[in-house]
C-alpha cells in the first residue's frame, strides 16, 4: 500500500501543481487515507532521525535555521518549507521529496509541528529530538486554555527519544520534565535582556516580569544589533553577523544553535558562522519585498499579543517611514481578534495604514494607545494600493504587520505566487 499511497499522492501532487497550487496538503489527505503506515515507513530510512520543532511563536524561521546549520555541515535536510506544519502537511513534503521507488534521499529530518497536530505525529514517528520555543495565548478558539497547549507540548517532548531542547526562560515550557533517558538541553537569553522577552503571564503581570531560569543554559543570547547577535556556547562568548532582524530572531537562533550541537556536537564553525550569516527570513516572517513604486516592503507575521509585542520592537532598530496593520479573521488567523486589545501599540510614532477584514477593529484599537491613523480598507487590493501610494509619498521602507491569512493574500498580490496557503490549512 506504500507504493500505491506514494504514487497516488504524487499524481495528486503533480494535477494540483499544474493548477497552480501549491499541493502543501491534499495529497498528504489523500495518502493518509491510502497508506496509514506511510510516513513512518519513509521517515524509517533516514539515518539521522527526526526533529520536530513546536511551540506558539517561532516554529517556520526556527525550523529553517536548523535546516540551514545543518545543511552547512554537509548533512542533506528534508523539511516542510512551505509551513504547512499539520501531519498532511509533513506527507505532502515527504511524498514530493521521495522518489517514485519510495527512495528518501536525506539524512536527517526537520518539520515544524502545529502544537495539537505534533502530538498525532509523535505517535506515528518518535522524534530522535524535540525543540519546544514557547507557550503563549494563541488561537485559544482552538487551543481553549493556555495549559491546554503546554499539556500538549509536554506530550510531545516526552515522545524524543534522544534530546529535548527548551526555552529556559517560559516559565511553563521550564516545567516539562522528559524521560529519564533523554537529555534536556536548555536555551536562554541574559537577564539584561528580561525586559524584551516577557513571558505569556510576565504580559499580563508586568510588574512580577522577573528574570528566571528553568535550567543552565547550552546557549545564552546575550545581545543583539539589526546586523548582529551575541551569544555564549558552553559559556564562551560568540558574536555571527546575521541578517534576521528583531529579538525574537536572535532568540531563534540561540534554540537552532542548540539542536545543531545535539545532531552534531564539534561543527565546523566557519561554514557555520557563513550559514547564519546567509540565512534569509521564512517567507512572511520579516521577508523584504520591492514594491512596483519603489521603496521596499518587510512582511512580519503576527498572531498573538507576546509575538506581535516582540515584532513591535523591529520599530527600534529601522526607521520605517510607513506602519501598516492587516488584521484578517479567518480559522487560520482565530476568529476572536480580542488579543488585539492586549498588545501595547504605544510605542507605534508613526500614523499607521489599517488593512483586512478587522481594519476598523484595528484602528480602534490604536486610537485607545493614542496611535494615530491614516485610513483603513477592509479590501486588502485596495490596502495594497494605498500602501504603496503612501510609502512612495512617504519615501524610505515599510513595514506591515499581519495576521496569517492577511499575509498570505499580501505576498500572493505583490509576488504573483501560489503564498502556501492551501486547500488542507484553512
Amino acid at each position: 500500500m506504500r507504493f500505491l499511497g506514494l504514487s497516488v499522492g504524487k499524481l495528486t501532487l503533480k494535477g494540483l501543481r499544474l493548477m497552480g497550487r501549491t499541493g502543501s496538503a491534499l495529497p498528504g489527505r489523500v495518502v493518509e487515507k491510502l497508506s496509514p503506515n506511510f510516513l513512518a515507513v519513509m521517515l524509517a530510512q533516514l539515518p539521522g532521525g527526526v526533529i520536530v520543532v513546536s511551540g506558539t511563536n517561532g516554529k517556520t524561521t526556527t525550523t529553517k535555521i536548523i535546516a540551514k546549520l545543518l545543511e552547512s555541515q554537509g548533512h542533506r535536510v528534508l523539511t516542510n518549507p512551505t509551513g504547512s506544519n499539520f501531519v498532511r502537511g509533513i506527507i505532502s513534503a515527504v511524498v514530493d521529496k521521495a522518489s517514485w521507488g519510495g527512495k528518501l534521499p536525506y539524512d536527517i529530518a526537520v518539520f515544524e509541528q502545529d502544537e495539537a497536530h505534533a502530538v498525532h505525529f509523535a505517535k506515528v514517528v518518535k522524534p530522535r529530538g524535540v525543540l519546544v520555543l514557547n507557550v503563549m495565548r494563541d488561537q485559544m478558539d482552538r487551543f481553549g486554555e493556555i495549559d491546554t497547549t503546554l499539556r500538549l507540548l509536554e506530550t510531545l517532548a516526552q515522545s524524543a527519544t534522544e534530546f529535548a531542547v527548551l526555552n529556559a526562560n517560559d516559565e511553563r515550557v521550564s516545567t516539562i520534565a522528559v524521560k529519564d533517558k533523554v537529555k534536556t538541553v536548555w536555551y536562554a537569553h541574559s537577564k539584561d535582556l528580561q525586559p524584551e522577552f516577557l513571558t505569556d503571564d510576565q504580559l499580563y503581570h508586568g510588574e512580577t516580569a522577573t528574570f528566571a531560569l528553568g535550567g543552565t543554559p547550552l546557549i545564552e543570547l546575550t545581545g543583539y544589533d539589526e546586523e548582529s547577535v551575541s551569544l555564549t556556547v558552553h559559556g564562551t562568548p560568540h558574536r555571527y553577523q546575521y541578517q534576521l532582524q528583531g529579538g525574537h530572531n536572535a532568540l531563534n537562533l540561540a534554540a537552532a544553535l542548540c539542536v545543531l550541537y545535539q545532531v552534531l556536537p564539534e561543527p565546523d564553525t566557519a561554514k557555520l558562522a557563513e550559514a547564519i550569516l546567509t540565512v534569509e527570513p521564512a517567507f512572511g516572517r520579516g521577508e523584504v519585498i520591492s514594491l512596483p513604486g519603489g521603496g521596499k516592503l518587510t512582511l512580519q507575521l503576527v498572531k498573538n499579543p507576546g509575538g506581535f509585542m516582540q515584532a513591535l520592537r523591529m520599530l527600534e532598530l529601522k526607521d520605517y517611514k510607513t506602519v501598516g496593520i492587516a488584521i484578517n479573521d479567518d480559522y487560520p488567523d482565530g476568529r476572536d481578534v480580542s488579543w488585539l486589545w492586549d498588545v501595547d501599540f504605544s510605542a507605534i510614532t508613526s500614523p499607521v495604514l489599517c488593512g483586512g477584514v478587522r481594519a476598523a477593529d484595528m484602528a480602534n484599537r490604536l486610537k485607545y494607545d493614542e496611535v494615530k491613523t491614516v485610513a483603513s480598507h477592509e479590501d486588502l487590493a485596495e490596502y495594497i494600493s494605498a500602501l504603496n501610494n503612501r510609502t512612495a509619498a512617504a519615501g524610505g521602507e515599510a513595514i506591515l504587520f499581519c495576521t496569517y491569512t492577511a499575509m498570505l493574500k499580501v505576498r500572493s498580490m505583490y509576488l504573483g505566487v501560489v503564498s502556501g496557503l492551501d486547500e488542507g490549512d484553512s
